[in-house]
Parts: C-alpha cells; structure tokens; sequence
C-alpha cells in the first residue's frame, strides 16, 4: 500500500507531476489531502480519495471541488492536539508513505514535519517527505538509500544530516558523490557533511550508515 498525502500550503508545480506519477506507479495507492491541499489538488484536477482536517484553510473553490467530485471528507475541530498532517499521517497504518509538503514558508511546520517522518522511519516504516524540488530520505539503524539524479543535469546539491545529538551516525559511505565518504562517522550539530553534489558522470547516488539517525537531504534547481 502506498500512501501519498498531501498538506495545504505553498506547494511548487513540479509536486503535482510527483502526485500524479506516485499515483500511477501503483493500483494499490490512496492520495489524502490535508485541509487546503485540496485547493492545490483541484489547480491540478488530481481527486483525493480522503480529505481530512479542521477545514480552517481551504477556499470555496476547493470546497466546490470536493463536493463536485463526490470526496470524503474527515472534519476535525479547530482546537486539537494535532496537526491535520499528523492525523492523515496516523491514518496510514500500513504500506509506505510519501508526505508531500512545504519545505518552505511555515518553519514550525516544516520542522514538525521532518520530526514526524524522522520518528516513524525509526519505527521501521518505509517514509520520505518531499515538495517536488527537495526530497527528504530518512535512514535509521543500517540503512541505505538510492536516488536517481540523472535527470538534472548536475544541478542538484545534497546534505547529509544527523539527527540524534546523543548519538553519532556511524558507518556512514556514499556512492556517486563528488567529496565521497566511506565507513565516516557524522555528528549533530555540524555541517560538515552539507552542500555536497553528485559526481557528473552519476546517474544515481547511494547514502547507506551502519548505525545512527540521518536525514539525507536533496534539492534540484528549479
């Protein structure tokens, strides 16, 4: 199962071709949007399965496009514990997750956000987080990562960020990168291994660590 969710805020274009793309990798997907994602999804005529959230954000023509599309809607009051993206994230028991948000804009969001995906990766599910441009890779415990970059024509930039201050990441060794690591140990609250690029000649880049928490962080110029 593969759940693609989808947040409210300012979402770049190139999101919309990932949704559409995700959607049709597979029969057994469900998109969900989170309150105003539903404006973004009618800009683009791509129909949810599920909305749900406390409906505070969205605008009448979003609203028009879920009444005209027959789509269900799960309402939740203004004033809760969560967030509306942690209650569809929580309604995604099973299968892999893409969340598709803002990385830009509402910081405390997008800080959340990473935090939620960091801590589900942890517990063993299959998570990323993107909006289209930068792609967020989770890896916990011995882990490893593939990318395509083939496509971008070497404009691509790539971070390699710890994230347990208790905790190094240990074993850390990448392929495809111009300033290459092997068997590294990274630690938070560096940036030593930040601004990195893949190599010219890669069509693909691979991060794998032995042990520790690290969020692997690509961006491609727009």
């Amino acid at each position: 199962m593969l759940y693609i969710i989808v947040t409210g805020g300012p979402l770049p274009d190139q999101a919309s071709d990932l949704i559409r793309s995700l959607s049709g990798s597979t029969e057994d997907s469900v998109i969900i949007g989170c309150d105003s994602a539903a404006d973004y999804l009618a800009k683009f005529n791509i129909v949810p399965g599920l909305i749900v959230g406390d409906m505070d954000s969205i605008t009448d023509e979003g609203l028009k496009f879920i009444k005209s599309n027959d789509i269900f809607v799960e309402t939740y009051p203004v004033e809760k514990d969560w967030t509306d993206t942690e209650i569809a994230l929580n309604k995604a028991n099973d299968g892999d997750i893409v969340l598709i948000c803002p990385l830009a804009g509402r910081f405390d969001h997008v800080i959340a956000n990473i935090g939620m995906i960091l801590k589900m990766k942890s517990e063993g599910r299959n998570v990323y987080i993107t909006d289209g441009v930068t792609y967020c890779y989770p890896l916990s415990g011995e882990d490893e990562i593939t990318t395509d970059v083939s496509k971008y024509d070497g404009n691509c930039a790539v971070s390699l960020i710890p994230c347990d201050f208790s905790n190094p990441v240990k074993g850390v060794t990448t392929r495809g990168l111009y300033y290459a690591l092997e068997n590294a140990e990274l630690t938070s609250g560096s940036s030593y291994s930040f601004s990195n690029h893949p190599n010219p000649e890669s069509t693909e880049i691979t991060v794998s660590i032995k042990d520790g928490l690290l969020l692997v962080v690509t961006t491609f110029a727009i």
